[in-house]
């Protein structure tokens, strides 16, 4: 008997934490429910329904309101409708992007109430100084925001580098100098002591495009990076995969005849399409310098382009442009082609920078796949574009965060 006493003594928090947190999770989207409402999304009891809003209304976070909208009022003690309280607490999400750091301040709900972007002044940057950076912009929109520090609860931070359970990152010192050597899980350090939780940003792309994306509700999916370098996040069979921390890496590449590398679209289109503005201001392509739409959007300086501005060209017909699209895009066809055919998802999601220009490369990118010997699976561009790592850093910092508040 004293035994079963123990048992169910050692049970009933972990139940009760259980229950808790099927109701933040019904309340998370920032709809208001009754009783009857968080009974059919959580399937939990009444009793254990209301036993359970009366303590985190008394923690603070969750909201009540004693109307029901689009309803008459009855005589009677009216329906008691929770909500959650997004602003009692908050969440950092970082990038350390290869080329720009990028960072948002979220509340419980994930609405982003600020946002920092800058370039970083040199590409061969160290990770120390990369995290100096990180650490003033934090500060800066904590102050803008109004929000005191001691209300963020959880930080996210997407690295673009696989990220072992120690804290280090497996980075060649040539592409980000410095970051191997340091715990990033330290990285807020000494500024802020909030717990930090890192990852690989295809990994958090992921994550993001499943929450609130093209993804949500695909079991079996890979997000694809295509800004600088190709690089995947692979969730198959209802989970994430990271291996020891490297699934996902595309270094094979170079073995794989046709493609060579990881260069990726963002990065190839800047780069072929600066070669042809040249060519064509040099004469050694057909066709006038005036009539080019990839000079004009350059202002007639080859170093000036960028993807955007190859994809914007082709977008409007002009031939260099659309050449370099077809080259980039078979090459990349060829390296989805050998991801389809090892992991077979349901879905590939173009992510990064260049992920908004679908309406261009996913025509294009279907073609070259009917030519390849390969799985075709839905091909698709996120609409979160280049901010996929930063929100699924968001939603990994509120996942620490539910868990703390409702320790």
């Amino acid at each position: 008997m004293k035994n079963s006493t123990r048992k169910t003594e050692a049970t009933l928090p972990v139940l009760r934490k259980i229950s808790a947190s099927a109701v933040m999770g019904a309340l998370v989207s920032g709809a208001k429910l009754d009783a009857s409402g968080l009974m059919e999304a959580t399937g939990l009891s009444r009793p254990t329904v209301l036993a359970v809003c009366d303590e985190l209304l008394k923690l603070g976070w969750l909201t009540e309101d004693g109307t029901r909208p689009g309803l008459p009022t009855r005589s009677g003690r009216p329906s008691r409708r929770f909500g959650l309280n997004a602003r009692a607490g908050y969440v950092l999400g970082i990038d350390l992007g290869a080329t720009k750091l990028q960072l948002c301040l979220s509340d419980l709900a994930g609405t982003i109430v600020a946002e920092w972007s800058e370039k970083w002044r040199d590409e061969h940057l160290g990770a120390p100084e990369r995290l100096l950076v990180a650490r003033k912009a934090t500060r800066e929109v904590l102050a803008r925001s109004g929000v005191d520090p001691s209300k963020v609860m959880a930080a996210g931070m997407a690295v673009p580098a696989p990220v072992r359970p120690n804290g280090h990152a497996v980075a060649l010192e040539s592409y980000l100098p410095g970051l191997s050597s340091l715990d990033l899980r330290l990285a807020l350090r000494p500024d802020f002591n909030w717990p930090l939780i890192v990852d690989n940003d295809a990994n958090l792309a992921v994550i993001a495009e499943r929450w609130i994306g093209v993804a949500q509700d695909v079991d079996d999916v890979v997000v694809l990076l295509s800004g600088e370098r190709l690089g995947a996040g692979i969730h198959i069979g209802g989970r994430l995969i990271r291996g020891g921390g490297s699934a996902g890496e595309m270094r094979f590449l170079e073995l794989v005849e046709g493609v060579g590398n990881t260069d990726a679209i963002g990065g190839m289109c800047r780069e072929l399409g600066a070669i042809a503005a040249a060519d064509i201001l040099d004469g050694e392509r057909p066709g006038s310098p005036n009539s080019s739409e990839l000079l004009r959007l350059c202002g007639g300086v080859p170093a000036a382009v960028n993807a955007e501005m190859v994809i914007e060209a082709a977008r409007k017909g002009d031939p260099a442009a659309s050449e370099v699209i077809d080259i980039v895009t078979e090459r990349t066809a060829r390296a989805i082609a050998v991801v389809a055919t090892l992991l077979d998802p349901q879905l590939i999601v173009l992510s990064g920078g260049p992920a908004g220009a679908g309406d261009v490369l996913i025509p294009s990118l279907d073609e070259k796949l009917k030519g390849l010997n390969s799985a075709h699976p839905r091909l698709a561009a996120s609409t979160l574009t280049d901010h996929a790592a930063l929100r699924g850093a968001v939603r990994v910092a509120l996942d620490h965060a539910f868990a703390l508040l409702l320790d």
